[in-house]
């Protein structure tokens, strides 16, 4: 089992509207809307690196989505 912290910046406006995207996905297990440098935070469980991988891409091409940055757990 593979956890990690997906961080996203999405464009302006669209936060309620990625936010509902990434909750319908399997993997993750938790969203949040922040303030910072980046606009949502994910939480994500897959069973392998690969899956993990898979999964950041598919979002990536979301239009709402800007960029990511992924933390990937140690423990």
């Amino acid at each position: 089992m593979v956890l990690a912290f997906v961080m996203v910046v999405v464009e302006s406006g669209k936060e309620k509207v990625a936010v509902k995207k990434l909750k319908a996905d399997k993997g993750v297990s938790e969203v949040y809307m922040v303030y910072g440098q980046y606009d949502l935070i994910c939480k994500v469980k897959t069973k392998d690196l690969k899956t993990l991988d898979t999964f950041v891409n598919k979002i990536r091409k979301l239009k709402s989505i800007r960029s990511t940055s992924t933390m990937i757990t140690t423990e």
